[in-house]
């Protein structure tokens, strides 16, 4: 049987970033929390250090100052999946490809 590659939208990687690199929380309990593969959200952190997106090998040339989160904003992982269901999406299902 073929596994299936799961989807994320941008939203959803910034959000799990942010939480790692603004909490300082280890990687593996923010994704656990998350229901994610602990090396995806890696993989997401280290390209986000690296070039400045989570999606992205290519360095991003001017980051936007309106997708930085207040500190009277804290992202809770619940909240990203609330967000994802709203958008009729689900952060951890499998794509049908």
């Amino acid at each position: 049987m073929a596994s299936r590659k799961r989807i994320y939208d941008i939203e959803f990687r910034g959000g799990a970033v942010r939480i790692v690199t603004e909490t300082g929380k280890p990687i593996p309990e923010v994704a656990e929390n998350l229901d994610i593969h602990p090396g995806t959200l890696h993989s997401w952190v280290s390209r986000a250090r690296r070039n400045g997106s989570p999606s992205s090998d290519r360095p991003v040339a001017d980051p936007s100052p309106g997708g930085r989160l207040r500190e009277s904003e804290p992202v809770e992982p619940e909240r990203l999946r609330a967000e994802a269901r709203e958008k009729g999406q689900n952060p951890t299902s499998s794509s049908a490809f």
